[in-house]
């Protein structure tokens, strides 16, 4: 019996370390469907990554309630191509965001260097409720 529990707790360890965890938030949030991110830019500014765009409620009927959330994540890419994570961003949006209407949304990330990050990328970028 013992030669089999240290290669099964092994495993099991390994098997609940691999969850997507990719997230700025919570994972026990709900995110807000039918929204369309659109006209995204990047820049980089003071030591300071910025992501901005524009976000869409295209629920043909139902407002977006106040508050929710729009988040993502930085990213590099080194000179060999491995992606790197940054960190993360989120702003609280205190408005609600009625069916059919848009809304310009920005998020900073504070960093040292930033000239490390010339060609950086955002993703897993979405909106959510608590």
């Amino acid at each position: 019996m013992k030669n089999y529990c240290l290669p099964l707790l092994l495993f099991i360890s390994i098997f609940f370390s691999c969850e997507n965890t990719n997230l700025t938030g919570s994972e026990n949030v709900s995110e807000i469907e039918n929204v369309l991110f659109s006209q995204i830019t990047t820049s980089i500014s003071n030591n300071v990554l910025t992501a901005s765009g524009t976000i869409t409620n295209n629920n043909q009927t139902l407002s977006i309630s106040p508050p929710w959330y729009i988040e993502c994540q930085y990213y590099y890419s080194n000179s060999t191509g491995n992606k790197f994570l940054i960190g993360g961003e989120s702003t609280t949006i205190n408005n609600a965001l009625p069916a059919g209407v848009s809304l310009e949304w920005t998020l900073n990330h504070q960093v040292d260097n930033a000239e490390n990050y010339i060609n950086f990328t955002i993703d897993d970028l979405r909106a959510y409720k608590n």
